[in-house]
């Protein structure tokens, strides 16, 4: 057996808290029961009643004889009817018998085993005899004629406990099923509108933050779905009040900037020396990165804002492509780098457009931000395993393995890194993946150095097309 398998064998569940308190509960009423029965197995009184009852009843029966064969034929015949049944029912030991005529004072029947051996009873009370080294209760009952003497062996302890286990063991085995499977099936029965509940939660998608929308038949659930609502109105608030922070800090914002902005285009019309001009220039491009982080923080907002329903249409990827790619050329020229695009497939996928050009022109940006000039980017659209893919590969530094997986963290930068950024745009990029359930993946290239982010769509129809390909001049 695997070890998730043991994991999951072992994982607390409530059916199983429900047969494990049986199976306790059953044992201890096993353990009270087999104690009840010992004691009053080895209770002495309860033993001679029985063989007082059995000594009576025989000499009532006897009494009526009058010869002294015929008395010992019964006697025989009662003693072995008696030890054939103990001995069927494996009870160890013998019953020892003797019968006496008053009259005569003599022994008319003794069992065999008693043979020479004197039954020392007395009449209407039991005492202790050792015969042959074991010890007997002996009990001795009269008529007028006949006088009948009984004597029993002490049970031990280890057969009377095993006798007293093999019988409410299995009546304990039958009755343990029979009063399980209604308890099983009350609760599993009882736990299915729970199970309900929880897929009906993790069938929602993660913006949803809706009213749970239960109204459950059981007291139990109530409150469980009425604490989910209420948690699902907090959040609600709370996601509002950062999304309207964060929006209005950017807009408020964007005056300041496009003032400045204005300012810095009149100043760098006046005359000035060389050391202000570039004093004036470091601040254009301060300006530019604000700008910019402005832009990505509306951006990021506007993301993590709740997706509408009818938000999503189909998007034709080749021409999709091909317009980011356009957009990008002013920026690839005065760089001088080669933006490649081969189409293998032409594909339609379904995703919010929005969403989809902020993913890939992140990713097309973050390749010509990074790639040194006179590099390459090459931008692949085809089909894997019946999935639309595309890769865009460039021949920037890459990213060190250890901190691939810190990439998508907001305001993440690479130490040593010279390129301007505000480490927003991958985390926008993965977000913009999660929400229309598309697969992004960065790694190294192997042959050198450089990235390769392969964007992978969970819903497309691909079909074959020519292989069209688009180049910046060298």
């Amino acid at each position: 057996m695997s070890v998730p398998m043991l994991k999951r064998w072992w994982q607390p569940t409530l059916v199983r808290r429900v047969v494990v308190a049986l199976l306790i509960a059953f044992t201890i009423v096993w353990v009270v029961l087999m104690a009840v029965q010992y004691r009053e197995a080895r209770n002495e009184e309860n033993r001679d009643d029985f063989m007082r009852h059995w000594s009576l009843d025989l000499a009532r029966v006897l009494g009526d004889v009058q010869d002294a064969a015929e008395l010992r034929g019964l006697a025989a015949v009662n003693d072995r009817l008696f030890n054939g049944s103990r001995e069927r029912q494996h009870v160890p030991g013998h019953v020892l018998l003797q019968a006496w005529d008053l009259k005569a004072r003599r022994l008319v029947y003794s069992t065999p085993q008693a043979e020479g051996v004197l039954l020392q009873g007395q009449a209407g009370a039991s005492v202790r005899q050792s015969v042959g080294g074991e010890v007997y209760r002996v009990l001795r009952s009269e008529s007028p004629r006949w006088a009948i003497v009984m004597a029993m062996p002490k049970m031990t302890d280890a057969w009377l406990l095993g006798r007293l286990s093999d019988d409410l063991t299995r009546y304990m085995v039958i009755a343990f099923p029979i009063v399980l499977l209604p308890v099983w099936l009350a609760v599993r029965h009882g736990l299915r509108p729970l199970r309900r509940l929880s897929e009906r939660i993790a069938h929602r998608g993660a913006d949803d933050l809706s009213p749970v929308g239960v109204d459950p038949r059981y007291a139990e659930l109530k409150p469980l779905v009425s604490a989910l609502d209420a948690l699902l109105s907090q959040l609600r608030a709370k996601i509002r009040r950062e999304h309207a922070f964060v929006q209005d800090a950017a807009h408020e914002l964007r005056t300041p900037i496009t003032a400045m902005t204005l300012q810095l285009e009149n100043l760098k019309a006046c005359p000035m020396d060389a050391e202000t001009a570039v004093q004036v220039s470091q601040f254009e491009a301060g300006l530019k990165r604000t700008k910019r982080l402005i832009e990505q923080l509306l951006r990021l907002a506007r993301q993590e804002a709740p997706q509408k329903a009818d938000a999503a249409s189909n998007v034709d990827l080749a021409p999709f492509l091909q317009e980011l790619i356009s957009d990008l050329m002013p920026c690839a020229d005065h760089r001088d780098i080669d933006i490649g695009l081969s189409v293998d497939i032409n594909a339609n996928v379904r995703a919010n457009p929005h969403e989809l050009r902020s993913l890939l022109h992140n990713l097309l940006d973050n390749a010509c931000r990074y790639t040194p000039e006179h590099g390459v980017v090459d931008v692949r659209l085809f089909a894997d395993s019946g999935k639309v893919v595309v890769e865009i590969v460039d021949s920037g530094p890459g990213i060190p393995p250890d901190l691939l997986p810190r990439v998508y963290d907001r305001f993440f930068r690479i130490e040593g890194s010279d390129t301007e950024g505000s480490g927003l745009g991958l985390a926008i990029a993965k977000h913009a993946a999660e929400r229309n359930r598309i697969d992004l993946h960065l790694d190294n290239r192997i042959e050198r150095s450089g990235l390769v982010a392969r964007v992978t769509f969970a819903e497309a129809v691909p079909g074959q097309k020519s292989a069209p390909k688009l180049s910046t001049a060298a």
